[in-house]
C-alpha cells in the first residue's frame, strides 16, 4: 500500500463532514488511487435521500439528453436535513486551488429523478479519484490535507423503487 493509499484509508475528504461515510468498493475502475463511500445522514437512520443539483443540460446544450447533474450537490435526507457533499468552488483539487469548475449550477437546485421510474429516493455512494500529484503533495507537504485534493468525484445512486 502506498503512503497515499494508507492516508486515504484513514481520512475522508472534508466535503463528507456533514454525512456518515462508510468505506465501500469503488464505483468505477480507474487508473489512479480511488476511495469510495456509502453515505448516510450524520444523525443515523434511513439512508434514502433525494439528490439535489443542476442538470448539465441546463448549462450545455450539447448535453440535452444527458441525465447527469453538476454541483453543488446536496443530499436531502428523509428527516429533512440537508448536506452538501460536493461544491466545485471549495471541494476537490481545483476548489482547493481556487480554480472552480467551468460549469457550476446556480439558482434553485432540482431534485434528481430516476431515469427508469421517475422516483426521487436513492441510496447514495461517492467515489473520489486522486492524481499522482497527490503523492507529491503528501511527500512535500505532509501536513496538507491531501484527502481534500481529489481530481474527480462520482456520485451515484441506486433508486429505492427500481434499484
Amino acid at each position: 500500500m502506498t503512503p497515499l493509499e494508507s492516508l486515504l484509508a484513514t481520512k475522508c475528504p472534508r466535503c463528507l463532514n456533514g454525512v456518515s461515510a462508510t468505506a465501500t468498493s469503488p464505483l468505477d475502475e480507474r487508473d489512479c488511487v480511488v476511495t469510495a463511500y456509502s453515505l448516510a445522514p450524520k444523525s443515523g437512520g434511513d439512508t434514502a435521500c433525494r439528490v439535489l443539483g443542476y442538470p448539465i443540460a441546463d448549462y450545455n446544450s450539447e448535453c440535452k439528453d444527458d441525465p447527469d447533474f453538476v454541483g453543488p450537490i446536496n443530499l436531502r435526507w428523509n428527516d429533512d436535513s440537508e448536506s452538501c457533499v460536493f461544491d466545485s468552488d471549495i471541494h476537490g483539487y481545483h476548489g482547493e486551488m481556487d480554480s472552480s469548475a467551468k460549469i457550476r449550477g446556480n439558482g434553485n437546485a432540482k431534485i434528481y429523478k430516476c431515469s427508469k421510474c421517475c422516483h426521487d429516493q436513492f441510496r447514495v455512494a461517492v467515489q473520489f479519484d486522486y492524481w499522482d500529484v497527490c503523492d507529491d503533495l503528501l511527500e512535500d507537504e505532509p501536513e496538507m490535507p491531501v484527502e481534500d485534493y481529489f481530481c474527480n468525484v462520482i456520485i451515484a445512486g441506486a433508486c429505492t423503487k427500481c434499484g
